[in-house]
C-alpha cells in the first residue's frame, strides 16, 4: 500500500515543492501546506493515497482530468497550478493556498447562517459549478468541506470550490483512484442515482448535493441522518426527503421550495440545470454589494 506517512516536514517534493506543515487529511489525501522554492510562493499540495501499485493507465487519466480542472477560469475555482508524481509513485496535485475556512468549519462555529448569506455564497459555487458542466465536468462531491470562503480583493466573502481536480476519476474497468473499499464522493451528500448506479450519474447529480448544502447551511443539520452508512443509503435511496421548512420553519417558502426540489428523487424532478437553481434562489439572496444579477449573468452565460 502506498501511503503519504513518509512525507516529512522540510521534504521536497519534485524538486520544488518543500513540504511546511500540514494542513488537513480525508480519505482520498492528505493536503500539506508546500513553498514553491522557485517563486517562492506559499501553495497547497494534495497528495492522494492508494492501494498498491498503480497502473499507467490510471495514472494517465488522473492527468488528463487534473488537466480538465485547469480548463476552469471562474474566480470561484481553486486553481490547479501542477500536477504530476512523487519518486514513490503517489500523484499530487498543486493548488493556489487559501486563507479562511471552509463551509463546514463556519457550521461547527456558528450553526446555521443567515438565509440570505446562505444563498449568496451558494450562487457564487454555482458560478464555478455552471462553467464545469458546460465542459462535461461533473464534480460529484459537493460539500461543505468543498466550499472554502476567503477574502475577495473587495474584502467581501469569496468562495472557492475545492477537489475539481479529482472529480472525474473513475477509470475504466471500474478501478479509481480511493481506496479499493471508499466510493467516489461522500454519502452524506450523494444523489441516489450516485449510489444505485453511478456510472449513469450527470450534472443534475450536483445538483442534488447543492439541495442539501443549502438544507444544511440553512438549517444546521443535513436532510438524512443516519448511525450507519447501509441505513443513511437506504434513507437517501427510499425514504422521502424531508422538507425544509419542518427542519426551520419562518424560511420563505420559495426559497423552501428550491431546495426542496433539489432533493427531488428522481433527477429529472430536479431542476434543469444550475442556472435555473441560481434563477429560483436568487431573490432570497442578501444581494451584497449589488453582485447578484452580475452573478446570475455569469451562470447563464456559463452554462450555454
Amino acid at each position: 500500500m502506498l501511503d503519504v506517512s513518509h512525507i516529512r516536514v522540510g521534504e521536497v517534493i519534485a524538486g520544488k515543492y518543500r513540504v511546511e506543515r500540514p494542513l488537513g487529511a480525508g480519505g482520498m489525501g492528505v493536503v500539506f501546506a508546500a513553498t514553491h522554492l522557485a517563486l517562492d510562493q506559499l501553495v497547497a499540495l494534495k497528495v492522494l493515497r492508494i492501494e498498491d501499485a498503480v497502473p499507467p493507465s490510471i495514472l494517465e487519466r488522473f492527468v488528463r482530468e487534473a488537466r480538465a480542472a485547469v480548463r476552469l477560469r471562474s474566480e470561484h475555482v481553486a486553481r490547479v497550478l501542477d500536477v504530476a508524481v512523487t519518486e514513490g509513485g503517489l500523484p499530487y496535485i498543486v493548488m493556489e493556498y487559501l486563507e479562511g475556512e471552509d463551509l463546514s468549519a463556519s457550521l461547527r462555529r456558528i450553526g446555521a447562517l443567515d438565509p440570505g448569506q446562505a444563498v449568496d455564497l451558494v450562487l457564487q459555487a454555482l458560478e464555478a459549478v455552471a462553467e464545469a458542466h458546460a465542459l462535461g465536468i461533473v464534480h460529484r462531491d459537493l460539500k461543505p468541506a468543498n466550499l472554502f470562503v476567503t477574502t475577495g480583493p473587495d474584502a467581501s466573502p469569496l468562495v472557492k470550490v475545492l477537489d475539481f481536480g479529482i472529480s472525474k476519476m473513475q477509470v475504466e474497468g471500474g478501478h479509481d483512484l480511493t481506496r479499493s473499499h471508499q466510493i467516489l464522493g461522500s454519502p452524506d451528500y450523494m444523489s441516489p442515482e450516485q449510489l444505485t448506479s453511478a456510472k449513469d450519474v450527470d450534472a443534475r447529480a450536483d445538483l442534488w448535493s447543492l439541495g442539501v448544502v443549502l438544507y444544511e447551511l440553512l438549517s444546521g443539520t443535513r436532510p438524512f441522518v443516519a448511525e450507519s452508512l447501509p441505513e443513511m443509503f437506504a434513507k437517501i435511496v427510499y425514504e422521502p426527503s424531508p422538507a425544509l421548512a419542518d427542519a426551520r420553519p419562518g424560511l420563505p417558502p420559495g426559497l423552501c421550495a428550491a431546495v426542496d426540489r433539489c432533493l427531488a428523487k428522481r433527477a429529472s424532478d430536479r431542476f434543469r440545470d444550475v442556472a435555473e437553481l441560481a434563477v429560483a434562489i436568487a431573490p432570497f439572496g442578501a444581494g451584497l454589494s449589488g453582485t447578484t444579477p452580475r452573478r446570475i449573468r455569469g451562470i447563464l452565460t456559463a452554462e450555454r
